[in-house]
């Protein structure tokens, strides 16, 4: 017996010295970070001009896409607007709407029944023109939207599209999509945006392979009902978010809970998220041929979230480098050689713990959680650069989302100017960005934190008819849009009317569940809390990162978290005494 517990204990001993030393030599890998190589001078009045940089169509070899319209332009850097079915349309009876209903008096999307008409969304179904011309006001010159999955195919084709078409529906995205061209927009369009049919969500979605060759049935479909309309196909949003928030935590439609097994193994080969992501691997696949078939080729991309995530503590090293390795590169890797551009989604960083996603103080962060961090931008645009330039010389680049939920408006204009120069940095050090596209015109359903957030460039007033007010925002993404350039003037005008507010002690709402010890789970509120603006530097190139010191220091206090977590359920503490996600105090996971 004595033998057996020296044994668990060496190994114990070696087990922990071996993940302190991954520790430590997992610090200047995931740490040091690419600067850009180009300093402004004090004195120059113009930060970042677009206008003049490169060929602005994702088809380098000169080949344009349907609509013909993707040649090089006077001005080949364009400025958008980006938003999606589920977020705006009206009139649509999808699996977020039953899944927003909820059940047994269950609420799965926050925000949501405490809101007017939550049905209507935008009404950008039955009213589409009304963003469409805010789009066009504000200078943009492509427009992102989606066509809904299930509102063209309402049951499943088992003997094809044709036998449960809703030729109505087809005929309304055309007429829409003619909208946009009559605006002088070109039009990004995104086949799925996390937002299953919801007779493929009955069967088990991306887990069933009928849901990859029903999906590029619906891929080709859309190219002969939609071609001549689209300058930019995008295949799938964000897969692994939709993967990880259905098939592993359960947190959006259909709100099946998987088993505590299940939930264990979900990022195992044998997992749900494997499973899942190997079948959109195929299904975008699948879709991106189906989409070049013809004499008349096709642009197409992916709209790829990339956060950056980094360590609360030292300790919490290994485990940012796997998340990085999950999420980061592996399924643009997969793909890559069906690809034209690559889109990035990017809102900001996430500072992750062993104890939990870390709500860190003296830190910005946006309504619905995600930290302010410019220089994020420029260090992913360049790790993808350098990742695929050997492998695929001809790869584009498209921002595709970028956004701050901010309902007082006052970081979103900084926001907005600082991520701009972090674009034209990496445009600067050889990076082929094409174009920029800002999330969003107006507030809308944000998911399953409904309309807490405040996403929008415009103000709805869901009260009064949903008058839109646009923002100050909007005005200059408008002269940025326009212009094409950034101006120091700009940049020290937003930056000043945010620090005088700072001094105020200047608050603003936060839509986040912050649990004991700074610890913040995914559950939103229905109604935002107020938060103090926080005093920090977080503009492009002005960040200061937490040393090796303040890791060391937090990764004790971690422990120290742990440990009590540990000491209140041996004394007989309940579950939700602990800082644990809501899915697993509740049991539900």
């Amino acid at each position: 017996m004595a033998r057996v517990l020296r044994l668990c204990c060496g190994t114990l001993v070696t087990v922990m010295a071996l993940y302190v030393a991954a520790c430590f030599a997992l610090f200047p890998l995931l740490t040091r970070q690419p600067r850009p190589r180009i300093i402004l001078a004090d004195d120059d009045p113009i930060l970042a001009s677009f206008f003049d940089s490169g060929p602005s169509c994702a088809k380098s070899d000169g080949v344009v896409s349907s609509a013909g319209t993707c040649k090089t332009a006077d001005k080949d850097f364009f400025f958008g607007l980006a938003t999606a079915p589920a977020h705006v349309e009206d009139d649509l009876n999808d699996s977020w709407l039953e899944f927003a209903k909820g059940h047994d008096d269950v609420k799965p999307v926050r925000a949501w029944h405490n809101i007017p008409i939550p049905e209507e969304r935008l009404r950008f179904w039955t009213d589409p023109k009304v963003e469409i011309e805010l789009a066009r006001e504000a200078g943009s010159t492509v427009f992102r939207l989606g066509v809904d999955w299930g509102r063209i195919v309402p049951e499943e084709p088992v003997n094809g599209i044709s036998e449960v078409l809703d030729n109505e529906a087809v005929e309304h995205y055309k007429s829409i999509l003619k909208m946009v061209h009559k605006h002088d927009m070109r039009v990004m369009l995104t086949l799925f945006h996390h937002s299953l049919p919801k007779w493929a969500l009955l069967y088990g979605g991306w887990i069933d392979p009928r849901t990859v060759s029903y999906f590029a049935d619906f891929a080709r479909f859309c190219k002969e009902q939609f071609g001549e309309y689209v300058d930019y196909w995008i295949t799938f949003n964000e897969p692994h978010i939709f993967v990880i928030l259905t098939h592993c935590s359960g947190t959006w439609p259909p709100g099946n809970k998987p088993s505590t097994l299940a939930s264990l193994l979900c990022f195992t080969p044998w997992g749900h998220y494997g499973q899942a992501m190997n079948a959109i691997t195929h299904a975008h696949i699948a879709a991106f041929d189906a989409l070049n078939e013809g004499e008349v080729k096709a642009v197409v991309g992916v709209a790829h979230h990339v956060g950056v995530i980094q360590p609360y503590g030292l300790l919490d090293l290994p485990i940012i480098y796997a998340a990085r390795l999950l999420t980061e590169f592996h399924w643009i890797d997969d793909i890559q050689d069906h690809l034209d551009f690559c889109g990035i989604n990017y809102y900001g960083k996430e500072v992750l713990s062993g104890a939990g996603l870390m709500l860190v103080p003296d830190e910005e962060y946006s309504e619905a959680g995600r930290g302010v961090y410019p220089d994020g931008l420029f260090q992913v645009l360049v790790a993808f650069y350098d990742r695929y330039r050997i492998r695929k010389p001809k790869l584009r680049y498209i921002i595709t989302e970028n956004g701050f939920a901010d309902a007082r408006d006052l970081i979103r204009r900084p926001y907005l100017l600082e991520h701009l120069l972090a674009v034209h940095a990496a445009i600067k050090q050889g990076v082929p960005v094409d174009g920029y596209l800002q999330w969003t015109i107006s507030d809308n359903w944000e998911w399953a934190d409904g309309y807490c957030p405040k996403f929008g460039l415009v103000d709805v007033d869901r009260g009064h008819n949903l008058t839109r007010v646009p923002r100050p925002s909007y005005y200059l993404y408008q002269q940025v849009s326009k212009s094409g350039v950034v101006t120091r003037e700009q940049r020290d005008q937003e930056w000043k009317t945010l620090q005088e507010e700072v001094k105020k002690g200047g608050m603003r709402p936060f839509c986040r569940v912050v649990a004991q010890d700074k610890r913040m789970w995914a559950e939103s509120l229905d109604t935002p809390v107020l938060r103090l603006i926080a005093d920090k530097d977080w503009r492009f190139g002005k960040y200061t990162p937490p040393g090796f010191v303040v890791l060391a220091q937090r990764s004790i206090e971690v422990a120290g978290i742990m440990l009590k977590d540990i000491v209140r359920l041996l004394l007989g503490g309940q579950p939700v005494d602990v800082s644990l996600p809501p899915e697993i105090v509740s049991g539900e996971l």
